[in-house]
């Protein structure tokens, strides 16, 4: 069908009309800015011949990439991130199979404190070329002092995936995430947040974060890449409270019973590890399930409240990045050190949102939410049958709404996320 309406629409595409709309999705595509991004799309919506199905037709010819130079290349990026754009410096290795028409594995690497990503790219280069892979590694534009747990250094992390997207032909099913040492804590963290991004996180000499003092803590989040197969690489004798955190979030993970979780630890390192541990080409070979039956996502925080087709657009009132922990000061006396992190631990977990998702069938969905108060679904054509009803159920009250095709939310989906495998063209919001 969708190959029938790009030979068809592409026939047309020397009309004026038709030229303009693919124009617009790529000067839209460009643009630095989520919101100025977000206002082309819609402002491209309203135009004649803005149809679903010369948009969906029309995304196809956009995602085609001229061809590259293949090695390593040194490129700069306007890249969004905390409400300002950052000039970012992008080290990107294209293997010698790269073909401008066929989708690519990515890799996305983050370096070590006070690093860049020149460099980065070396240890993957083996990798990338048996996998056919791109890899990408943004140098840090902040303070790089380590990571600093920021929202910033989470969306420019993002930004840089989405570069690479933009800019070559990338299968958004087969990216994967990893780091070094501070970039470690940061693949976690990107992935803990967004996991609906990634096929695979490999973080080396790195962890989710547990820091009482700074109100810091992702082991909240665990249970979001439940699906995502880890690999982690870590000296035994390095830091103990990095020790500390990844055996939690491993038994943690065990108990949720996580797809394919494995801590890998060297006995004889400190802040060190052996690379060749992990066959990395048969471990990439990991794919992510755009639109899974089922999703459950755990949020603290509405700029990361988003996972494959759920987003929760409203918290309740006891949802808190930062919560209050309150306990009475005689109980914790009595504590020891591990006590008290778990009553911590417990308080923090409380005042996460968690909302489960089921798709039962077409256009039906149920839905078992805490600490949510509004959310929405994004619906591709697959997932619902524009002449019915769709019908939710949250949290046990039933809501039936008649869903019409909106081009609205195709265009703004696409140009932000250029994820050519879910391609939602209706949305229904609960309440």
């Amino acid at each position: 069908m969708i190959a029938h309406l790009v030979a068809a629409f592409a026939l047309t595409v020397q009309d004026g009309a038709a030229l303009t709309l693919a124009n617009g999705m790529r000067a839209a595509i460009a643009l630095a800015k989520p919101k100025e991004r977000r206002t082309a799309a819609l402002a491209l919506a309203r135009q004649k011949d803005a149809t679903i199905d010369n948009v969906l037709a029309t995304i196809d010819i956009v995602s085609r990439r001229e061809p590259s130079t293949v090695g390593t290349s040194i490129l700069r990026a306007p890249i969004f991130a905390a409400d300002s754009v950052e000039d970012v410096e992008l080290v990107v290795y294209v293997p010698k199979t790269y073909a401008p028409d066929v989708p690519a594995p990515l890799i996305a690497t983050f370096h070590g404190t006070g690093g860049s990503g020149r460099g980065m790219d070396r240890m993957w280069r083996e990798t990338a070329e048996k996998m056919g892979a791109v890899v990408v590694a943004p140098s840090e534009a902040g303070p790089n002092e380590g990571y600093l747990f920021s929202l910033r250094e989470r969306e420019a992390a993002i930004g840089a995936v989405r570069f690479a997207c933009a800019n070559f032909s990338i299968d958004t099913n087969r990216v994967y995430v990893t780091g070094i040492s501070r970039g470690g804590h940061l693949a976690w963290d990107v992935a803990l947040r967004q996991p609906d991004r990634f096929a695979a996180l490999a973080p080396m000499i790195g962890c989710p974060r547990y820091q009482l003092v700074r109100g810091q803590n992702n082991l909240r989040f665990l249970e979001n890449v439940v699906n995502v197969p880890i690999r982690d690489l870590q000296g035994s004798r390095d830091d103990p409270g990095v020790l500390q955190n990844l055996h939690e979030a491993f038994a943690k993970l065990e108990v949720l019973h996580a797809r394919d979780a494995k801590l890998i630890e060297f006995t004889d390192r400190g802040h060190d590890f052996d690379f060749n541990a992990v066959d990395w080409p048969v471990f990439f070979s990991a794919t992510r399930t755009p639109v899974p039956e089922r999703v459950v996502f755990t949020s603290a925080n509405l700029a990361e409240a988003r996972s494959h087709f759920v987003e929760i657009t409203q918290f309740a009132q006891d949802v808190a990045e930062n919560p209050r922990i309150d306990v009475q000061a005689a109980s914790w006396s009595k504590l020891d050190a591990l006590g008290q992190r778990r009553v911590v631990q417990a308080q923090i977990d409380a005042d996460t949102a968690r909302i489960e998702v089921v798709r039962s069938e077409s256009g039906r969905f149920e839905v078992t939410a805490r600490g949510v108060a509004k959310f929405r679904l994004l619906l591709s054509r697959e997932m619902f049958d524009a002449s019915s009803p769709v019908e939710v159920s949250f949290n046990g009250k039933v809501t039936k709404r008649k869903v019409a095709l909106d081009v609205k939310v195709l265009l703004a989906e696409f140009v932000e996320r250029l994820d050519r495998s879910f391609l939602p063209v209706a949305v229904v919001e609960i309440p």
